[in-house]
């Protein structure tokens, strides 16, 4: 989610039109096991430090599909508590994705990747526990590949079973699409000579205590203190830290995809937290749907607005609480996203 996204959604191609990739016959693959000894280089997965590549390995196991090793560590910015949180494995997923276009399906390294859409449902929250080692985690990923007008791969669907150390513990979908960098500066381009820049730059707002938004760390709050809007919904500002080492593993002329994911989840559990007097701390993600219709700027004020929804029982984790979040720029919103969470300790 090192990109946001564009409004444009490709179709998937039919069977006879996906990408055929090349060297493998799906009847004699040889799957092996995977590796944990050393991650990939960075430029693989689009970061710059080696500390935040969480990827190790990788095979294409079938016509479209693929399995992808990850270790994630038990020291991290992101990482607050014993179990592993929603921003390392959604890290581990874009990495999977970007690994794959690269590594497997040859996409060319100076091409920019969109992440469209991203979704993932938690299966079993006592799985995320940390053990006494790092966690291995596998990504078994399935693609439907599809192509522009010209025949050329220009992204694809996919969806995953993710497994920490052997148990099954989440399901993975999204969107990705790869685009010139020429393409990507037309549309960086076109978006930005649309807004209204007379406002100046945003001012830096004031985060929100780390025990509002479910969090210990200060450097991880990523919003301003909610607010109530009317009797189901809460506002706040986003509150970005270019100097953080994980949301801003290098410099982006947009805010990060996995940023407004985050400020949409702290959101979603103060207000639930506040509506319902709980514990912000007790409340974990146990889905997250976003989607990206266009950028949000950095040098402009965003804000953060969420719809409480109705709980539901579920059988697995017991009440399910949820909020509808949207990122809004000068009135318009550029992402959205459904964020489900529980109680859990």
């Amino acid at each position: 989610m090192n990109h946001a996204t564009t409004s444009a959604q490709p179709a998937a191609t039919g069977a006879s039109d996906r990408v055929t990739l090349a060297g493998l016959d799906p009847e004699h693959a040889e799957v092996r096991e995977l590796d944990y000894d050393s991650t990939v280089p960075r430029g693989l997965v689009h970061r710059n430090a080696v500390s935040e590549v969480f990827v190790t390995d990788s095979q294409q196991t079938g016509e479209s599909t693929f399995d992808v090793a990850a270790q994630l560590p038990r020291g991290h910015v992101m990482l607050e508590s014993t179990a592993y949180d929603l921003p390392l494995i959604l890290e581990a997923c874009r990495q999977t994705g970007v690994l794959i276009s690269h590594r497997h399906l040859n996409v060319p390294m100076d091409r920019a990747f969109i992440m469209q859409r991203m979704s993932l449902d938690i299966t079993d929250l006592d799985g995320l526990r940390q053990g006494s080692e790092p966690g291995r985690l596998l990504v078994r990923t399935e693609a439907d590949l599809y192509r522009n007008q010209a025949g050329k791969l220009r992204g694809y669907d996919f969806r995953g079973d993710v497994l920490l150390n052997g148990t099954e513990v989440a399901k993975a979908t999204g969107a990705l699409i790869f685009v010139s960098k020429l393409t990507y500066q037309a549309l960086r381009s076109k978006g930005r000579n649309a807004l209204d820049w007379s406002t100046g730059p945003a001012p830096r707002a004031v985060p929100a205590r780390p025990s509002v938004v479910g969090r210990r760390d200060p450097r991880n709050v990523v919003i301003t203190e909610p607010v109530q809007r009317g009797e189901e919904g809460w506002r706040a500002t986003v509150v970005p830290d270019h100097s953080h080492p994980h949301l801003f593993d290098h410099p982006l002329d947009h805010l990060p995809g996995n940023l407004l994911i985050e400020a949409a989840r702290q959101l979603a559990v103060a207000a639930v937290a506040r509506s319902s007097g709980l514990d912000p701390a007790t409340l974990a993600p146990v889905s997250v749907e976003a989607s990206f219709s266009s950028f949000s700027e950095n040098d402009l004020a965003s804000v953060v607005e969420a719809d409480l929804v109705p709980f539901r029982s579920d059988e697995r984790f017991g009440p399910v609480m949820g909020a509808d979040v949207r990122v809004i720029q000068q009135g318009v919103a550029g992402s959205t996203f459904r964020i489900e969470v529980a109680q859990w300790s």
